[in-house]
């Protein structure tokens, strides 16, 4: 038998949480990146709020760990790198500020889906492995994943995505006014 041989629930349940745990910290660097290259000031500040839960998240999966007597090493997040590949090319590919932003909420919030799934199924393992206390500390992970998506909707639906249709409208037109 290997070491990475997932032999029983306690296994399967280890590697979701070290592949959430790969993922927060890549979630972390791409969020920085993403204020980097956002335009919107609210959106910097959802951006950012989220890197501060975060990093809380990521203290309380070091709890678990430590709790579980295990390491939170092992386990490379395959899903959310590919996602925030794919989401740093779709936003240089985005030549209107407010697109790019639009682009960014979708990125961000394709992570955070990742990120519920994950937690969802973390969570009903530790209930079945009556780990209670990893199963609440893991149920608050995943309640500010779902609050930072619901407030990324709210923003974009508000504000980002009538800004990025107007201003795209409005490039359209200048670009036929010169042909």
């Amino acid at each position: 038998m290997k070491k990475n041989d997932i032999i029983d629930l306690y296994d399967l349940m280890m590697e979701q949480l070290r592949d959430l745990y790969d993922g927060v910290n890549r979630k972390m660097k791409f969020l920085e990146e993403a204020v980097d290259i956002s335009d919107s000031d609210e959106l910097d500040e959802l951006i950012l709020v989220q890197v501060k839960q975060s990093k809380l998240q990521k203290e309380r999966l070091e709890h678990v760990f430590k709790v579980l007597d295990e390491s939170p090493k092992g386990e490379y997040c395959l899903g959310i790198k590919t996602l925030i590949k794919s989401s740093l090319g779709l936003a240089k590919r985005c030549k209107i500020p407010e697109v790019r932003d639009a682009s960014l909420i979708t990125s961000i919030q394709h992570i955070n889906h990742y990120e519920v799934a994950g937690y969802g199924t973390s969570i009903a393992y530790a209930k079945i492995l009556e780990q209670h206390d990893i199963a609440e500390a893991l149920l608050t992970n995943l309640q500010e994943t779902k609050d930072a998506d619901i407030w990324l909707s709210e923003l974009a639906e508000k504000d980002i995505n009538r800004s990025a249709t107007w201003n795209a409208l409005v490039v359209a037109v200048e670009k036929a006014r010169t042909v």
